[in-house]
């Protein structure tokens, strides 16, 4: 499998610039691919804080900001994003 940690880091780097109030605990990616036979790249954000600190009109031009910063490493799946607050990520766990 390839290695995800530069995947990873693009996506701190580029969230840690648009949700400077907002702690990252964990970014988990996963390559897949969708229904039509696309590259996708499911990424899962576990955050500390709640679903309301987060600014949806920022969360839907993420990809925008990602997909030039994957190209520099030759990434073509699209970046499917999930937040996840570390509340509910520890539910789930248990």
């Amino acid at each position: 499998m390839k290695n995800l940690k530069p995947i990873e880091e693009i996506v701190k780097e580029t969230l840690s610039g648009h949700f400077d109030h907002i702690r990252i605990l964990k970014i988990d990616v996963q390559k897949d691919v969708d229904a039509d036979g696309d590259d996708v790249l499911l990424i899962n954000v576990i955050f500390d804080g709640s679903p309301k600190d987060l600014d949806a009109e920022k969360l839907s031009g993420l990809t925008r900001y990602l997909r030039p910063e994957l190209d520099k490493i030759h990434e073509s799946g699209l970046p499917l994003l999930s937040f996840i607050s570390k509340a509910d990520y520890e539910a789930r766990a248990s």
